[in-house]
């Protein structure tokens, strides 16, 4: 890559400043932690979706939405697009920090892979600037009995441990193999730490001017890849964290696969150029990525606002505005979901989402006498 030595040109220095003022703006927004785990979440949704997109798959959003409760809930002819999605998901929601990756089992655990290098601390002094600022929210299974009979330690972002965990978040939906029994070949290990090399070395320029860096090396469309095909969707979803680890912004998560889907047209033909046109690209797509997100979470704000003037003033005890925040991480639910979310009576949890579907809330989304979904109509990515 010669161009990836020279000075960046005046355009880039340009639309690199611009995409910083549109990230300050939005991590500005986002320091309300309500709002940033309702963006976050909302985000993780439409990455997952784009990013399917992005390969091919004919993505039905409410299917997609009915899938995070159970792909065995979707109609059995979108199922398997159903399941890519939500692999997708659960990668997104790894890499936010919300859930861990499935943990292997006790007989099956092995020495943990390097978690070295400058990538790996720059992304550590990160997690040390938000420590404590927000408590993450979790997505805990319906089921008691799935317990993982093994936690693995989690792995520092950026590290070969932890591209490992991401790869493994994907294949226990998709592969159909023991999640716990998943594990790198000794190729594709070769394979991810080239890629974390490079990664490392293109982060090591200051600021946004690393993150694209980054985003060059992650996100150059097919059939200009220049990582393996099976890392690819595991570089899609590092590709929403580059820009915060380089930029130390811990509380933006940009979903990059949105914008890359919407103009991938534009984003084919600059990869296809000199790789200072690429970097140009992703400079602006980060800036209108971070304008849309700052939009993004104050339509959410809006849409609170909305749904609480369409149920009307609630005696204090009601708990249907804690259903209506619970929607935002979860805008896909059953009965029983609600009643064990809220710890209320499986009763007391009809008569809340009988109450938002009266008031166009929610949609019956599954055709089924017994484990109904509902959707939330305002949050279909």
């Amino acid at each position: 890559m010669p161009d990836a030595a020279q000075p960046p040109s005046p355009a880039l220095l340009t639309a690199l400043l611009e995409a910083e003022r549109a990230l300050g703006r939005l991590a500005e927004v986002v320091q309300d932690p309500a709002r940033r785990r309702r963006l976050w979440a909302d985000a993780a949704r439409r990455e997952s979706c784009a990013a399917a997109r992005l390969d091919g798959v004919a993505v039905d959003p409410a299917e997609f939405l009915v899938a995070t409760i159970g792909t065995d809930l979707v109609p059995t002819a979108g199922r398997g697009a159903a399941q890519s999605v939500r692999a997708l998901w659960q990668g997104a929601l790894f890499t936010q920090g919300v859930i861990a990756a499935p943990a292997r089992h006790v007989g099956n655990a092995r020495a943990p892979l390097p978690s070295g290098g400058a990538a790996a601390d720059a992304w550590r002094a990160v997690a040390e600037l938000e420590a404590g600022s927000d408590a993450r929210f979790s997505l805990p299974s319906d089921d008691d009995g799935d317990a993982a009979p093994f936690a693995d330690d989690p792995p520092p972002a950026w590290t070969l441990g932890w591209t490992e965990a991401l790869w493994r978040c994907l294949q226990a939906e998709v592969s159909g193999r023991d999640p716990g029994r998943l594990a790198f070949s000794a190729d594709r290990e070769a394979e991810a730490a080239t890629l974390l090399k490079r990664l490392d070395h293109a982060g090591d320029s200051p600021a946004l001017l690393g993150g694209v860096g980054m985003l060059a090396e992650l996100l150059r469309p097919a059939p200009d890849l220049r990582i393996p095909a099976w890392a690819v969707p595991s570089a899609r979803l590092m590709g929403a964290l580059a820009v915060a680890r380089c930029c130390r912004v811990p509380n933006v998560w940009l979903p990059m696969s949105v914008s890359l889907h919407a103009d991938r047209t534009t984003a084919g033909l600059a990869a296809r150029g000199r790789e200072e046109g690429w970097r140009l690209w992703l400079a602006d797509t980060v800036a209108e990525t971070a304008r849309r997100e700052r939009e993004r979470a104050l339509s959410l704000d809006r849409t609170a606002q909305g749904w609480q003037q369409r149920v009307g003033a609630k005696r204090r005890n009601s708990r249907t505005p804690d259903l209506l925040e619970l929607l935002f991480e979860e805008p896909a639910l059953t009965v029983r979901r609600v009643q064990k979310r809220l710890g209320s009576t499986f009763r007391g949890a009809q008569l809340l989402v009988d109450e938002l579907l009266e008031n166009g809330i929610l949609r019956e989304a599954t055709n089924r006498a017994l484990d109904r979904v509902f959707i939330a109509v305002d949050l279909v990515p």
